[in-house]
């Protein structure tokens, strides 16, 4: 009807019978043929003025692959004043319950201060008489988006997203095996916390909650080549000192790293580790200089194979000692 109207106002076309269009009145027929979800802006303002006032929470899952430690599901805790992130791993969806309590406990002391409201959608691992009890006697707003409607709960869902992006790209680009995913996941949520930029207030989640700059020095490339120092076994007068790992992340819970032991096969964390994340260009120079070498030594004819063999072993010691 407003087409048409605006064309007979126009006079644009003859014949057409004078009708006057009625921006208030609801065309039935229209609603059922175009309706469509309307935009939703994005918010210019800061909704809560502390930590904890606001939480944002979702799971995902279930993973095709278990971790290494057997977990399936995600359980991303979102604060919205400083958007500082949690990560907490699951075998089942029933767990849910049992890690936000813990949860619930450990960050209100932390913080010294109350979770106010809690945000999430419908889904069941969350929305069940546990959590409504226990909303109940702690006291806590519980909201939900309305069904279907992710866009509500933007916060935790662009999250989500960011973190299995990040850590899909870190995995593909170390060729990383697949029961490694938890250990992704939580490393970039790890980094994320550090690096990322809070909109409106520009500043770090580390900031925030934390009130300090975070430091970074100790960053590393996730999957790089590390090497830890052997302090468990019992070591003979010629064995080795240190054991080959990959560099996987960084603790939680104490001053160190977490790697794959490739001899032990085990992910444990350490603080005696030496990185070797510059390991692809050395060795390219390396690769330059002895074909140089080579090009040299198997140039001279009067040379027999032992004093070839021999040469070769100066070169590799002086590699050695120099590096």
């Amino acid at each position: 009807m407003r087409r048409i109207s605006q064309i007979n106002k126009l006079n644009m076309v003859r014949g057409l019978p004078n009708l006057k269009f009625n921006l208030d009145a609801l065309c039935e027929a229209c609603q059922k043929g175009k309706f469509a979800k309307p935009a939703f802006k994005s918010k210019n303002v800061v909704s809560t003025s502390k930590p904890l006032e606001l939480l944002h929470i979702d799971l995902f899952g279930p993973v095709k692959t278990a971790s290494v430690s057997g977990k399936k599901y995600g359980l991303v805790i979102v604060d919205d004043y400083s958007r500082w992130t949690w990560v907490k791993f699951l075998r089942h969806k029933d767990e849910s319950h049992f890690v936000f309590v813990t949860f619930f406990n450990q960050v209100q002391n932390e913080k010294d201060l109350r979770i106010v409201k809690v945000r999430s959608d419908h889904g069941g691992e969350i929305e069940n008489k546990y959590f409504e009890l226990f909303f109940n006697d702690k006291g806590i707003l519980h909201d939900f988006s309305c069904p279907r409607t992710p866009q509500q709960n933007g916060v935790i869902e662009r999250k989500n997203r960011t973190l299995q992006e990040m850590a899909r790209t870190m995995m593909n680009e170390t060729n990383a095996a697949k029961i490694f995913w938890a250990e992704a996941i939580n490393t970039t949520c790890y980094i994320q916390n550090r690096i990322s930029i809070r909109p409106i207030l520009e500043k770090t989640p580390y900031k925030l909650w934390k009130n300090r700059k975070p430091n970074i020095s100790y960053f590393h490339p996730f999957g790089c080549t590390c090497f830890i120092l052997n302090t468990k076994n019992y070591l003979n007068k010629f064995d080795s000192k240190a054991q080959k790992c990959i560099m996987l992340g960084y603790s939680e819970r104490s001053r160190g790293y977490r790697v794959y032991n490739t001899e032990t096969q085990i992910v444990e964390e350490s603080i005696n580790v030496r990185f070797d994340d510059k390991l692809d260009s050395q060795k390219s120079k390396q690769n330059e200089f002895l074909a140089g070498m080579e090009v040299e030594l198997t140039g001279t004819e009067d040379k027999s194979s032992e004093a070839l063999n021999r040469d070769n072993f100066s070169v590799e010691l002086l590699l050695f000692l120099s590096s």
